[in-house]
């Protein structure tokens, strides 16, 4: 794996190396935890096709979980949970001992510029851990 840290000299320098010496020790042995929360907004419609959806939305959990598994090995940990993604994810956190959080950036503006997507800038504004971003 190759790094690249942008870097200034200032009080803060020595707090980011010291981030980057755990990151770098703790590669070697990683556990990795997915969280993937099913946003219950999406059941409030009444539609009558909640069973459906629900059975899809499973469905492409299982499928996430299966792909993790593929990319990141079979010891990860998978939390699967339903909720408000912004509120269930910060109350899995508060219970989770972790030394970087890395989330993923897709949402677009109307322009078609890249901005962070609204979970991944909460999660980045308040985190106390470093944070990945993967566009």
């Amino acid at each position: 794996m190759r790094i690249v840290l942008c870097l200034d000299y200032s009080t803060f320098t020595e707090k980011v190396l010291a981030s980057m010496q755990e990151l770098v020790d703790s590669l070697k042995k990683c556990e990795v935890t997915i969280i993937h929360v099913i946003d219950e907004t999406l059941f409030t419609g009444g539609t009558g096709f909640e069973i459906q959806l629900n059975e899809d939305l499973k469905k492409d959990s299982t499928d996430l979980k299966r792909l993790a598994s593929q990319y990141l090995g079979n010891n990860i940990n998978y939390v699967e949970e339903y909720g408000l993604p912004r509120l269930k994810i910060d109350a899995i956190l508060a219970n989770t001992e972790y030394d970087l959080l890395a989330i993923g950036s897709h949402s677009k503006s109307i322009l078609g510029t890249r901005r962070l997507g609204g979970v991944a800038e909460h999660l980045l504004l308040g985190s106390n851990v470093p944070v990945l971003v993967i566009p």
